[in-house]
């Protein structure tokens, strides 16, 4: 992957008691941002795989965008991401990517106390979560990345990748709150 390729980077903004929450992808190239996206997801729902998919298909950079970078495979609470099937539907490569080391067995625990509380079903998002445990991971520039592609060609685009990331998270954080806080 050559080190000029558009990639969105997704972040969801905070829940603040309501059924759905923002989701706003940030365009880049080389560390410089292009665009805002932006649509919204269900809090602790099944949509957030069909919401990123739209958000990027509607986008002027569309056809452009060749990766796209989340933190962590869960919007909203636990809106798990299907990351297999956002590669296959928008022909790219999807990177998760992380400050600290990815903890799937947490996710699977929350989802568990969640379908016991809720009463719903959420066989498929831990099967997702177990699906995405088993890509390899990466360190690079002190993140984790994990990603279907050959690690090397991806780890110097780590940095760029997680300041995009930071902004889209920053940026969801201030819309949703009014102020933009804390870490990624």
């Amino acid at each position: 992957m050559k080190a000029g390729i558009r990639f969105v980077a997704v972040a969801s903004g905070p829940i603040n008691d309501r059924k759905r929450a923002l989701i706003v992808g940030v365009v880049g190239r080389d560390g410089v941002i292009e665009g805002v996206l932006s649509g919204n997801v269900e809090v602790d729902g099944e949509d957030s795989t069909a919401r990123i998919i739209k958000m990027v298909k509607r986008s002027r950079f569309g056809n452009q965008i060749r990766l796209v970078v989340l933190n962590g495979i869960a919007l909203a609470g636990l809106n798990v991401v299907d990351v297999p099937r956002l590669e296959r539907v928008l022909k790219i490569k999807a990177v998760v990517l992380t400050r600290n080391r990815p903890r799937p067995s947490l996710l699977v625990r929350a989802l568990d106390r969640f379908s016991k509380e809720n009463g719903k079903d959420v066989k498929e998002r831990i099967a997702l979560v177990e699906e995405q445990a088993k890509v390899e991971s990466a360190i690079s520039f002190g993140f984790h990345l994990q990603i279907s592609v050959e690690k090397a060609e991806i780890k110097k685009l780590a940095k760029p990748m997680f300041e995009i990331l930071r902004v889209a998270h920053l940026i969801a954080r201030g819309v949703e709150t009014g102020e933009s806080k804390g870490r990624l």
